[in-house]
């Protein structure tokens, strides 16, 4: 049996909508259980209510706060080691029927028939978009950036990315949705849980691989907001959920510049099988030999932060030389997992960053951003 659980808060349009579906879709044994973050509309209550007399959920938490870290608490709380898998949806979100029995069963099939998949969400039906001049002229005195964050004008979802083939099961256009997730348990712990993008980027640099299903389709219901909750503060939801990057969660344990838990080494090495391998230091060069050309390496630094800037990523070091076996390879598409992408003349990694087969490392180090001790 998966555990599934669901995130909720006010909207009780859209959670009995998100509770219908799940309820008439999920076909396979599943104990579901409904988080709700201090919804202060009372008809979320009856919603639940309606829905408890139908035998849908397993358990019901009501929180106290609006609070995401609460909220990552209480699932991590009740995940064993028996929980290779587990589900998590938004109260938002409608699974649509498709050509499956049951959603989950369908999505824990393929993350069954592939190890390597840490992630997969559903695609999003997008049929719910709103056209912006028809939003502009719903909200003819909000400024145009504020009526384009409520119709989620920036969704990668309006691209209408499709599959290469018909037939692929899953692909990867971008990040999956955090909306309606299937995750596997032993990478989350080792990513460590948090927004669908931070977790992408981090389970990526683990060497892990994360998808979308072709198959399991969802209406995400707050594309709609603009009609049914046109006074929905996208602002406080934004912050909500800064709450749950790996930045906001790093600043809620104390990690600020007012804060003593921080350092600017970052404690470069590599990681072998045979062990750790320090550098031999020349100014900002570090300098490594490995014995043998031939098992994996990692480029391993602390992860920090670059606080006062809007950048959100977790980050290791930037480089802006990279010699492997006296071949440049900083911008080499072979430097995959734990690597962002090159920038003006540097690359950030992620922390953990996988290196090729060599002899010798040479990197140059130009710059570091602030790292919990």
């Amino acid at each position: 049996m998966y555990k599934v659980f669901v995130s909720s808060r006010n909207r009780p349009l859209y959670l009995w909508a998100c509770l219908d579906s799940l309820h008439r879709l999920t076909r396979s044994a599943a104990a579901i259980t409904l988080i709700d973050s201090a919804s202060d509309d009372m008809q979320v209550r009856e919603v639940v209510r309606g829905f408890e007399r139908r035998g849908l959920f397993r358990e019901i938490v009501w929180l106290p706060a609006n609070e995401i870290g609460a909220v990552i608490r209480e699932i991590a709380s009740r995940l064993t080691q028996e929980d290779e898998l587990f589900g998590f949806i938004e109260a938002d979100t409608v699974i649509l029927p498709g050509a499956f029995d049951c959603w989950l069963a369908h999505m824990t099939g393929l993350m069954h028939d592939d190890p390597g998949l840490a992630m997969l969400g559903s695609l999003v039906d997008p049929g719910d978009f709103v056209d912006p001049v028809q939003a502009l002229r719903l909200e003819p005195g909000r400024p145009p950036h504020d009526v384009g964050d409520m119709i989620y004008y920036g969704d990668p979802g309006r691209q209408d990315h499709r599959p290469d083939t018909p037939e692929q099961l899953v692909f990867s256009p971008h990040n999956p949705s955090g909306r309606l997730l299937v995750l596997r348990r032993e990478a989350i712990l080792q990513a460590g849980h948090a927004s669908d993008s931070d977790l992408h980027d981090n389970l990526r640099a683990l060497g892990y691989r994360t998808g979308i299903s072709t198959r399991v389709r969802h209406r995400h219901l707050s594309l709609l907001n603009i009609f049914d909750y046109p006074r929905y503060d996208m602002t406080a939801r934004h912050e909500y959920m800064r709450g749950a990057t790996y930045r906001g969660q790093a600043e809620a344990r104390g990690f600020s510049r007012e804060a003593q838990s921080w350092t600017r080494e970052p404690d470069i090495h590599l990681l072998t099988p045979q062990g750790r391998i320090e550098p031999e230091r020349d100014g900002p060069w570090h300098r490594f030999s490995l014995a043998e050309a031939g098992g994996p390496a990692w480029l391993m630094s602390r992860r920090g932060f670059a606080l006062g800037t809007a950048d959100q990523r977790p980050l290791g070091i930037a480089i802006d030389r990279l010699l492997v076996d006296g071949e440049d390879m900083l911008r080499s598409t072979a430097l995959a997992a734990g690597w962002y992408a090159p920038e003006e003349g540097w690359r950030w990694t992620a922390g953990r960053a996988e290196l090729p087969p060599a002899r010798e490392v040479a990197l140059r180090l130009t710059g570091v951003v602030d790292y919990e001790a």
